[in-house]
């Protein structure tokens, strides 16, 4: 058959409605938009987990010990490199080290004195201090006790050892985490090497045991004091380890996934089989399956393509209504792989139906007509 008369017969075939075009179609977009949909609600869920995991300090691991622990091996944590699934990743994100300083203050409030404490730059990333912030001379304090005092960023505190700045409010919720740092000021003091702090702050996130491990490296033994304590985490109502990428990996819907191909390819076996005096009737007058396949693979694309597009469309709006327009992006490239493997699977089903006709079968399908 020459290209413009498979065209043609495709254009027919499918106005009149011949292909049955439109059901296949509204058939496989609804239970390729329901399973896409329902495994991007099981991401999101995890997403919100992991959102959660950090945004609690139970990612943040600390390791303690009086004057034990070395800020510089402490601040070098965020070089250590570990592979994770074949790709080099940093598995210590932030890490910097604190040391306590005694007492501050306040004129306001002289019966309440708030705890003092120093810390290395490089704890700025670990609390959540932004960038402009770090620039910015002053202390830190967290956000439960500038709501205490009513005060905020840039903001000067009197103090019996003088006016201090405030050039960071940091996110510390009154939660189940280490509350020493809820109502002390921290200032910022650069490392000397030749002092030793109190403990040592790293973000671990995703949890990592080996990551955690790393942290006994920045203590250092003291003879006839008490060693550093095992690290422990500053937040443990989330539990130790959510193990959020195996949960990721091995969801129940990532398997549902799969339903989708397989749906286009049964659709598409049966659509064509509906079809099948017809089409046996066509190799009875000569005409070639090579060109009766060409054709009905342009008709099978016609439904298939549109129900793809409108699932993904219908994905990618659902997503981004729930969790922005980069997640989305994201959200809707986990389904690709399964919408795209239906437009496959689709002309795999059609072309085995086709295969299976004969034209010697013509006056059995026709007796056997309902």
């Amino acid at each position: 058959m020459k290209p413009t008369a498979i065209l043609s017969e495709v254009w027919r075939n499918v106005a009149t409605g011949t292909t049955r075009a439109l059901a296949c179609a509204g058939i496989l977009t609804l239970i390729a938009a329901g399973t896409a949909v329902f495994d991007l609600t099981a991401i999101t869920s995890l997403q919100h987990e992991s959102r959660q995991w950090a945004t609690s300090a139970a990612a943040i691991h600390i390791i303690s010990g009086s004057k034990q622990i070395d800020p510089t091996t402490c601040a070098n944590l965020t070089q250590t490199t570990g592979t994770t699934g074949g790709t080099t990743t940093n598995p210590i994100q932030a890490a910097g080290a604190l040391k306590s300083n005694g007492e501050i203050t306040l004129t306001a409030m002289p019966a309440a004195p708030l705890d003092a404490w120093q810390a290395t730059p490089g704890l700025a990333n670990v609390l959540g201090v932004g960038a402009r912030e770090q620039t910015q001379p002053g202390v830190w304090i967290s956000s439960q006790l500038a709501a205490t005092l009513h005060a905020r960023e840039g903001d000067d505190l009197p103090t019996t050892q003088g006016t201090m700045h405030i050039s960071a409010v940091f996110p510390w919720g009154d939660d189940s985490r280490d509350q020493r740092l809820a109502y002390a000021i921290i200032t910022p003091t650069p490392i000397n090497a030749g002092q030793q702090w109190d403990e040592c702050w790293a973000t671990i996130n995703p949890a990592n045991p080996d990551a955690e491990d790393l942290l006994n490296t920045t203590a250092t033994a003291i003879p006839g004091a008490a060693p550093a304590t095992q690290t422990k985490q500053a937040n443990t109502m989330l539990g130790t380890n959510p193990d959020l990428d195996t949960r990721y990996r091995q969801r129940t819907t990532r398997s549902m996934l799969a339903i989708t191909p397989i749906a286009a390819f049964a659709i598409a076996i049966m659509a064509t089989r509906a079809r099948r005096i017809e089409i046996a009737d066509d190799l009875h007058m000569g005409m070639p399956r090579q060109g009766i396949l060409a054709t009905n693979a342009l008709e099978t694309l016609a439904w298939t393509l549109p129900a793809i597009l409108t699932a993904t469309a219908i994905t990618y709006t659902t997503a981004r209504w729930t969790s922005g327009h980069a997640n989305a992006l994201t959200l809707t490239t986990i389904q690709l792989p399964a919408l795209t493997a239906a437009l496959i699977a689709a002309q795999i089903g059609a072309a085995i139906a086709i295969t299976a006709i004969h034209d010697n079968q013509l006056f059995v399908f026709f007796k056997n007509r309902q």
